[in-house]
């Protein structure tokens, strides 16, 4: 098996993609899984053509296929079908699933990293470690659609309030997705016009306009 793997890297000037190989240790891909990736990732328009395969990365037709099916299996990679111009159809092997897969992974990281630096930011201003519970209900701020911008505005005008609790947080997000606010700007604005409509309550108000009747 190395020496494959030695005889299709060295004879073969192939370029292989640095998130290929996470992919394939995070999947367990077998060592002819990941060459057929390779040899796939490298063709313009990759096709199951087993005589150009053999003779590119020294697997033979069985292996060939055993690895294929492996990748089908999993829908790592998938087929699909498209119509030349001469009216002909070809099978060509669509590599978008590696590519959502890297996505997806990326994008589970990111959040998780939002949510780690979030927890650090309500330790640090409450002074002390979270609890457990404290952990779920952040989490499920986050997993309910509230922005991490929104929870830390929700945080801060809690603390000038003079409370450092999540349910005079959770007060104040659940308030603002009732006017619908959805940011930083949308809470100013609203404040704004509370407060105008506070101190200048006639300028807002039509029946004032009947007083000189």
């Amino acid at each position: 098996m190395n020496e494959v793997v030695f005889k299709t890297l060295k004879e073969k000037d192939f370029i292989i993609k640095n998130f290929l190989i996470k992919v394939a240790l995070e999947l367990k891909l077998s060592l002819n899984e990941t060459i057929l990736l390779v040899y796939f990732m490298n063709q313009e328009e990759p096709t199951l053509n087993i005589e150009n395969i053999t003779s590119n990365v020294y697997l033979n037709e069985e292996e060939i296929m055993q690895a294929y099916s492996r990748l089908i299996g999993i829908n790592l990679v998938t087929v699909k079908v498209i119509k030349k111009e001469n009216g002909m159809r070809k099978e060509i092997i669509s590599l978008d699933n590696i590519i959502r897969y890297v996505t997806t992974d990326i994008t589970k990281k990111h959040a998780t990293v939002e949510k780690e630096n979030l927890f650090d930011v309500f330790e640090r201003e409450f002074g002390r470690t979270l609890s457990t519970m404290e952990f779920e209900i952040i989490n499920e701020w986050m997993d309910s659609g509230f922005s991490k911008e929104l929870i830390l505005e929700a945080l801060k005008e809690s603390i000038y309030d003079g409370y450092r609790s999540l349910k005079s947080i959770s007060t104040k997000l659940e308030y603002w997705k009732e006017k619908g606010y959805k940011n930083r700007h949308d809470i100013n604005k609203g404040l704004k016009e509370e407060a105008e409509n506070t101190l200048f309550p006639e300028l807002f108000d039509t029946n004032w306009l009947d007083d000189d009747e």
